[in-house]
């Protein structure tokens, strides 16, 4: 199972938006393992109690389905520090560092994404997530479809125009291996 680092934007789009029904992250997190910051934590679940992607967040948290994993080591703090991030983006980086088995950050954050990038770390954007969980087998292209089509008012055209072709590709690799193996 993929784990991964999510960032405040990309774990509050996911417990924001329903897919089918259901919220984007119950559907992520049937693929992958989530591991988010103690910022990152505070931010969506403390200070955005009130809201109810806040409280979604909240309640996976407390169930453990979602790991609040603190940042023991800086790696890249003086870097970091002139990137002037966020505190969830700038622990959401340090944390990837610092965790053994990440497969990636996941972060909506534009500075973050580009920061991250130049220090070496696999990025996604949540969208990305959405068709690496169907290359890994854990989403069909249907609900991967229907959970990009959920997310779209918060990405630019661009983004979700991206996954979907993606998911096109996904979709022709699969075709042509089962064509090949008759």
């Amino acid at each position: 199972m993929l784990i991964v680092v999510l960032d405040a934007g990309s774990l509050t789009t996911a417990c924001k938006f329903e897919a089918h029904g259901r919220l984007v992250i119950d559907r992520l997190l049937s693929g992958c393992h989530v591991a988010i910051t103690s910022s990152v934590e505070e931010e969506v679940a403390v200070l955005g109690a009130s809201d109810p992607d806040g409280v979604a967040a909240g309640e996976r948290i407390a169930r453990g389905d979602i790991q609040v994993v603190a940042v023991i080591k800086r790696k890249w703090e003086r870097h970091l520090e002139a990137y002037a991030l966020g505190n969830g983006e700038r622990d959401s980086i340090e944390l990837c560092a610092q965790l053994q088995d990440i497969e990636a950050l996941v972060t909506d954050d534009y500075l973050a994404f580009i920061t991250a990038t130049r220090l070496g770390l696999k990025v996604w954007m949540l969208p990305d997530l959405v068709v690496q969980l169907v290359e890994e087998g854990c989403l069909t292209v249907g609900e991967a479809m229907n959970i990009l089509e959920s997310i779209r008012p918060r990405y630019r055209v661009g983004v979700i125009e991206h996954c979907l072709e993606r998911l096109r590709e996904v979709t022709e690799n699969v075709s042509s291996k089962s064509g090949s193996t008759g």
